[in-house]
């Protein structure tokens, strides 16, 4: 697959591969709109974050993204089409920004990996590529995917203070980023020049906000009396409890979840293995991600988010001496990921491979 994808016109094509998959992922919603003439309920749910600001209603949880975007969104008419195009073209460009630099990182003259190739491939067809973003539009994760890199990048030239101001500001996008992009980037921060002072700046500024958060970051009245009634489907998430029940799905589903949640990890362990490095707290960043299969039933969502953790940590190898690659040799390993890699759509939120009714 690498080999597709060497050379300029290779680099292209890995990138527009990308972009299609993307597109497929989101061609559902666009087509529901336009078959019942609104927005489906996935884009209004992501459109109501975009609606909370601290300006309107103090400090709390995700709150900066609306922040920002509300001198923008209030040219415009209160869930018209013209704040969904500015939602879905922001989503799009973040989004090809990670294209971008994905094909940088992994589409490189000095490295022909097998490994790597099977990350492309991920990339492109599997259900936690960019089919998935497609697919989950405009979510805030994206943003923090985004912000994440930035900070990663930063440490890497060893920006820390801008790093930090980057991780504080993923926790006021999403406080989900704790899990999957915190740690990661306080890890590397450590390693990078084994300096706890550099961990710490990074990951203190990230746990005063967290805590903030907790204490002040809910309201105590529902925002949907208070949100444009066009875009407050998702205001009970203000409101609701920490810990979201497990709903009682069956038990496919979490064995399926248990093994979407595996396999980044078991890539991860098979990137320090080729590199024959001992486990170290860059290695251990990405389980945190795990804890957030316990806050809330969005599995799918979770198990993508624990691939870009692993992702992260492939991607920064060489800044600390090791090879951006992972040993999939033994054959065995191969068969396992097989499922992962199949092409069945995105992975999902709750409901797990949405796509599949539609291809069997």
């Amino acid at each position: 697959m690498q080999g597709l994808f060497q050379g300029t016109s290779g680099r292209a094509l890995f990138i527009l591969l990308c972009a299609i998959a993307y597109f497929m992922g989101l061609a559902p919603h666009l087509l529901a709109w336009f078959t019942a003439g609104s927005p489906p309920d996935a884009l209004i749910w992501n459109m109501t974050h975009f609606h909370v600001s601290y300006a309107d209603f103090g400090f709390m949880r995700r709150g900066l993204l609306g922040s920002v975007m509300a001198p923008i969104l209030a040219r415009f008419e209160d869930g018209s089409d013209a704040e969904y195009a500015v939602m879905l073209g922001l989503d799009a460009l973040i989004c090809l920004g990670l294209i971008v630099t994905a094909a940088h990182l992994f589409l490189r003259k000095d490295s022909a990996q097998i490994g790597q190739s099977w990350l492309l491939v991920a990339l492109v067809i599997s259900p936690v590529g960019f089919v998935q973003l497609g697919y989950d539009a405009a979510r805030l994760d994206h943003v923090n995917f985004a912000l994440a890199a930035l900070a990663m990048a930063a440490v890497a030239r060893g920006w820390v203070i801008p790093a930090a101001v980057l991780v504080t500001a993923m926790m006021l996008v999403h406080e989900a980023a704790l899990f999957y992009a915190v740690p990661v980037v306080t890890a590397f921060a450590y390693l990078k020049r084994r300096s706890l002072i550099d961990g710490a700046l990074i990951a203190l500024p990230a746990l005063i906000a967290a805590i903030a958060l907790v204490i002040w970051g809910a309201v105590e009245v529902d925002l949907s009396a208070a949100l444009p009634p066009e875009v407050n489907l998702a205001a009970s998430v203000w409101t609701r409890e920490l810990l979201e029940p497990a709903r009682g799905f069956p038990p496919l589903h979490y064995l399926i979840a248990a093994y979407l949640a595996a396999i980044p990890l078991i890539l991860l362990w098979r990137h320090y293995s080729l590199n024959r490095t001992a486990p170290d707290l860059l290695f251990l960043a990405p389980f945190a991600g795990l804890a957030l299969f316990a806050l809330g039933v969005d599995y799918g969502r979770w198990s993508h988010c624990i691939f870009f953790s692993t992702l992260m940590v492939i991607a920064a190898a060489p800044s600390l001496g090791r090879v951006r690659d992972v040993d999939l040799g033994p054959l065995p390993l191969r068969a396992i990921l097989i499922p992962w890699l199949l092409p069945l759509g995105p992975i999902g939120i709750a409901v797990l491979y949405p796509f599949i009714p539609w291809i069997v």
